[in-house]
């Protein structure tokens, strides 16, 4: 299907992030810099607290959480997307680990894992499917309902 834009190659549109740097679109890449610190430093005490509820280090929250950063930068390119630990989904990791991890907290850990793991996969193949177009048309009535 053509959407009338240019066609990518496909290292471009397995990293558009990383494509939309190299191509030098950004006018002011220092204020893309600024931001992405400034969005560290803010989620850092959040990491902390969500990876203590998981029943993890807090250092291993920390590392999942800048490790999602960066690939983020790789694999996306919305500038109006805001991406950080939320709340709901670290309440809903910790009621789904917590009872099998059973207070271990290496066991927490490779749960903790596992599940980012097959979220990420579902996510890509969810991309990979164009499922986005099903959000987007379910979004404005959901949004509206609120």
């Amino acid at each position: 299907m053509h959407d009338g834009r240019p066609s990518r190659s496909p290292i471009a549109r397995l990293f558009p992030g990383l494509a939309q740097l190299a191509e030098g679109r950004d006018a002011a890449p220092g204020r893309d810099i600024a931001a992405g610190a400034a969005v560290a430093i803010v989620m850092i005490p959040s990491v902390l607290a969500y990876s203590e509820l998981l029943g993890v280090a807090p250092e291993l929250g920390l590392y999942a959480a800048l490790g999602a950063m960066a690939g983020y930068a790789l694999f996306a390119s919305s500038r109006k997307c805001i991406v950080g630990p939320d709340t709901t989904v670290a309440l809903l990791a910790a009621s789904a680990i917590a009872p099998l991890a059973a207070g271990d907290p290496v066991r927490a850990a490779a749960l903790a894992a596992a599940l980012a793991m097959m979220s990420g996969a579902l996510l890509a193949i969810a991309a990979r499917f164009d499922v986005g177009a099903a959000a987007d048309l379910l979004s404005k009535p959901v949004l509206v309902g609120y």
